[in-house]
């Protein structure tokens, strides 16, 4: 009698959170999974309903941010772009039917970011997911089209530079990439990488995996291979010039790893950087981050023991601001310690100031 009597209360429970049924069907969250990894500032956010039941639909990002629909689609499906904030996000999804029923699901997912020390590893819960794949795209297919198309909207030719052996056909508006309703709002920042603004997603995700990834291969049409810098090096083939002739090395760049620094897809940072360049390179040279460094007895007292790397002009570039890179080439150097020289002497580098 006592069994019987929890289970009635859990019952209850269970039913009183669920809106009244125990499994009543009006909201599922078909994408991001529970658990995703997340290695850019959105999400893809599907929410499937029945067609015509819901009058109402509230979805709550991580970040906060309230979106409210009144409407319920003739497909049954709400589709989202939400922005998420470092760490863990918890998308919570609200529908009101007709009926006055309630029914709330919510993900949480983990935005990931290696040069965030509160983001850099997510916890052992999550896991990194893929959606491309034939079997997940089948939920979509109703609406969209799932394979990439340049049949029938205008194109340009794009000619063959740096390590590209081929021209490159590209779509005159990017709006024509039926990639592009899903994944725009990954190139709404300011500061744009041309592959991506132009929507040639397929230059880049090509469905490869590197040696970092294999283990990933296979699991999604558009894997992306890592380390990514072969592919960076076919049109950024003046960058695979300086490494091929460095005497010092950085260790992303050595390392193929061009995304560490960079965002592929746009960043409110010059060069699509994913932090500004001081905050990028303290990140990991933290004993930097005093703004003050080399030779501390060779420098004018109003620097009171360092040289500065932040918050004066660059005087080798004029109307910029003295930062990391002013000195050191972040992608290697034939001269020591990444610096902006040649030779065994790293003091040629302060000539590019300090003339006299």
């Amino acid at each position: 009698m006592r069994r019987n009597r929890i289970t009635a209360i859990l019952l209850f429970g269970f039913l009183f959170l669920t809106g009244g049924r125990a499994d009543s069907g009006i909201l599922e969250i078909e994408s991001p999974q529970n658990g995703a990894i997340y290695d850019d500032a959105y999400a893809s956010l599907v929410v499937k309903t029945p067609p015509g039941k819901i009058r109402r639909l509230e979805i709550e990002t991580g970040e906060g941010k309230l979106y409210i629909y009144k409407h319920s689609p003739k497909t049954g499906y709400y589709c989202k772009s939400v922005k998420l904030k470092l760490g863990d996000n918890n998308i919570t999804v609200t529908a009101y039917t007709d009926d006055n029923e309630t029914v709330k699901k919510s993900v949480e997912v983990f935005y990931r970011s290696e040069v965030y020390e509160t983001a850099d590893e997510a916890p052992y819960r999550f896991k990194k997911y893929f959606f491309h794949s034939d079997k997940n795209e089948k939920k979509c297919s109703r609406c969209h089209k799932m394979e990439p198309d340049f049949k029938k909207a205008p194109k340009k030719t794009v000619k063959a530079k740096g390590g590209l052996t081929e021209d490159i056909q590209v779509l005159e508006n990017p709006q024509d990439s039926n990639c592009y309703s899903c994944h725009e709002v990954l190139t709404s920042r300011k500061n744009g990488h041309a592959p991506s603004v132009n929507f040639m997603c397929t230059v880049c995700h090509t469905g490869k995996a590197g040696e970092n990834n294999l283990p990933d291969e296979g699991k999604s049409k558009y894997l992306q291979p890592d380390p990514i810098a072969p592919d960076c090096f076919k049109c950024h083939e003046r960058v695979e010039e300086i490494m091929k002739h460095n005497r010092s090395d950085h260790g992303p760049t050595k390392l193929g790893r061009c995304n560490k620094c960079h965002n592929p897809h746009s960043s409110p940072n010059p060069f699509f950087l994913r932090k500004p360049i001081w905050e990028l390179c303290t990140t990991c040279h933290a004993e930097m981050a005093s703004g003050k460094h080399i030779i501390n007895a060779f420098v004018f007292s109003r620097n009171k023991g360092g040289h500065p790397t932040r918050g004066r002009p660059d005087p080798s570039r004029p109307g910029r601001e003295l930062v990391c890179s002013s000195c050191h080439n972040p992608h290697g150097s034939k001269g020591p310690f990444l610096l902006r020289t040649t030779g065994s002497t790293p003091f040629k580098v302060c000539k590019r100031c300090h003339k006299k």
